[in-house]
């Protein structure tokens, strides 16, 4: 691809059929973790392991399920933690606080008032969703992107670079970097963006430079 910037028609359509593939993957990933939640909470599985399942459901059930079946899983992760021994939720809380799995229920939660057209209230809890500590998960591969790639092709870019810079809180590294840095100059320059890691060798194909 030549470095013609990201107005060029063959990037557009590149960005296009990207993120109608990434639709496509959450809803054979929504499929997927409904049988791995049901799978571990069947076999009475580690408890840790029961809710983590559903949580990570719970990033891909929000975009497409309806929104009543959405919010009973939601309660239900709450009930799944209310059933932890004492012990059980202080370790829990020594790891990571429930960090990762909190994460996925505020990102579940932005889908929902996104879809009911309350879109101020998906914003709040987009940034809210990582209010993080101590999640060895979201250090090291970020926090979730579904719903930051679909807000911004609707047009919304300022929820988006919010909560780009303030995964700087907790998400380091040469790589958390130049995705942040790439992500941010595109955004500036009007670019479409898939938001995966392809977008710092797109970004250098383009010739893109910060202004």
């Amino acid at each position: 691809m030549s470095a013609t910037g990201c107005t060029d028609p063959k990037y557009k359509q590149f960005v296009e059929e990207r993120l109608d593939y990434f639709e496509r993957k959450n809803k054979r990933m929504m499929k997927r973790t409904q049988r791995d939640y049901e799978r571990s909470s069947q076999a009475k599985s580690n408890p840790y392991q029961v809710i983590g399942d559903l949580s990570r459901h719970l990033i891909y059930s929000a975009q497409f399920e309806p929104v009543k079946t959405v919010n009973a899983k939601i309660d239900l992760m709450f009930q799944h933690g209310e059933r932890l021994s004492r012990d059980q939720q202080i370790a829990g809380n020594v790891f990571d606080n429930f960090s990762t799995e909190a994460h996925f229920v505020g990102i579940a939660r932005a889908w929902v008032a996104y879809r009911q057209g309350r879109n101020q209230d998906a914003f709040n809890e987009l940034l809210t969703s990582i209010d993080v500590s101590n999640s060895a998960v979201l250090e090291s591969f970020g926090p979730d992107f579904t719903f930051i790639r679909r807000i911004y092709r609707d047009g919304y870019t300022k929820p988006v670079v919010a909560y780009i810079n303030k995964t700087k809180d907790f998400w380091t590294g040469k790589r958390a970097d130049a995705l942040r840095f790439a992500w941010l100059t595109m955004i500036e320059q009007g670019c479409a963006i898939q938001f995966d890691s392809l977008d710092t060798i797109k970004f250098s194909e383009l010739g893109l430079i910060a202004k």
